[in-house]
């Protein structure tokens, strides 16, 4: 164990090897960033906000709310389950506790890992490369990792789930494109018949068995609903001599080698997804905001009409990105839909001030959209999630479990109105 490491004080960003700019944290413990002179030339805005603007000189964040850091590059990093990763294994690594690790110290142990398509240098040794993941394997390790046993999986863990958010356990990997199950590590370039995937494992404690079925099904409801979702499809793999289904997902910052910049609607805002801190009538704004573009905006619209009715509540900022396509932001496909009981069974972010809105509230969020078609928005997504209870069938979801979502769907202010 190397007790002396020093901590990193500057890091250079860059896209697909182009030096972007420069964060520095100084003595204080503030963090600056400065674009790269050429970037500014010909380079994108790192966010839509005006305080990334194309321009020259060093600036802060906006607030402090990620220890200082700028919202789009505490993207790259992240949290829950790849958090708890990181921590272990630069403890193991450097004897850095938790305390002393400082947000640049994280996004250089991410180095080019990060999802989207930041980059940081000098990387912090971080053992690339691994050899073929396995499903079943790094299932496994998942498991260990929860139960405490971590030392002898982190090496593995680290690099295919270390860069993702959220609490449950995930992985990224590249997936044969012909419906099989050959996996290769996404971090080397791929073949052309290879795509960018997440696949995601239970968290042990608190999800049912069934947790991969049950996103699966949400995924084919919000297809059905007319919502844009990238592809997804279940993986089988035995576990302890169990046979479980883990959700996958395709990757929609991954277009075969090229790594497409994302924002999350935080990011973007630096705002923490922690609690609730917005109404959806805001993020239709920032939508408008970011991509100029109605269309858009309806997308966005679809996918909280979505949420409402099919009881998805853990709703907040980091669950809405955007994508710079070469040309243009526009609103990501839709992620993390699965049934939720967010923060005291309230939406996280808030439709008209409700945190379980009626009807009414929905119609208040379209008319300040400017949407006139909201209505009929609002029947397809209702036609498809009154399908839940043979979605779910279909899925092999246990009935106990599809008739509980069922009743809570149903017990929404919103649902009750349209039934």
């Amino acid at each position: 164990m190397n007790t002396k490491a020093k901590h990193v004080k500057e890091l250079q960003v860059s896209i697909a090897g182009v030096a972007v700019g420069t964060l520095a944290q100084t003595e204080r413990g503030q963090i600056w960033f400065e674009y790269d002179p050429a970037w500014i030339q010909s380079g994108l805005a790192l966010s839509p906000t005006p305080s990334f603007a194309l321009k020259s000189g060093a600036f802060k964040a906006t607030n402090n709310i990620f220890d200082g850091l700028h919202g789009v590059f505490n993207d790259a990093l992240p949290d829950g389950w790849g958090l708890l990763l990181m921590d272990r294994a630069l403890k193991n690594k450097l004897g850095w506790d938790v305390h002393e690790i400082t947000p640049l110290d994280r996004l250089a142990y991410i180095g080019n890992r990060a999802m989207g398509a930041l980059e940081f240098k000098p990387s912090l040794e971080n053992d690339e490369h691994t050899g073929t993941p396995s499903v079943p394997g790094l299932a496994e390790d998942a498991l260990l990792a929860q139960e405490g046993s971590a030392d002898e999986v982190l090496r593995a863990l680290t690099i295919h789930g270390g860069s993702p958010g959220g609490a449950r356990p995930k992985i990224t990997l590249a997936l044969v494109n012909d419906g099989g199950d050959v996996v290769m590590s996404g971090f080397e370039k791929i073949p052309a018949n290879f795509d960018h995937w997440m696949v995601k494992f239970r968290s042990k404690n608190t999800d049912p068995a069934s947790m991969g079925r049950i996103e699966q099904a949400y995924a084919k409801m919000a297809t059905l609903a007319k919502v844009d979702m990238p592809p997804s499809r279940l993986i089988s793999a035995n576990v302890r001599g169990i046979e479980e289904a883990f959700f996958a997902v395709k990757r929609f910052d991954r277009d075969k080698n090229k790594k497409l910049h994302v924002i999350s609607l935080g990011g973007m805002l630096d705002a923490s997804h922690r609690e609730p801190c917005l109404d959806y009538t805001q993020l239709l704004k920032a939508v408008h905001f970011a991509t100029r573009n109605v269309k858009e905006v309806e997308r966005a619209f679809r996918v909280m009409v979505f949420n409402v009715l099919a009881h998805n509540k853990d709703d907040h900022v980091k669950n809405f990105a955007f994508i710079y396509d070469g040309q243009d932001w526009k609103f990501s496909p839709a992620f993390d839909l699965t049934f939720s009981g967010g923060m005291n069974n309230q939406h996280t972010t808030a439709i008209a001030g409700q945190g379980n809105p009626k009807l009414a509230a929905i119609g208040l969020v379209a008319k300040s959209a400017g949407i006139k078609n909201w209505k009929l928005v609002v029947d397809e997504v209702f036609s498809a999630v009154s399908q839940w209870k043979q979605i779910a069938d279909d899925y092999k979801i246990e009935h106990r479990i599809a008739s509980e979502y069922f009743r809570a769907i149903q017990s929404g202010s919103c649902y009750a109105d349209l039934a």
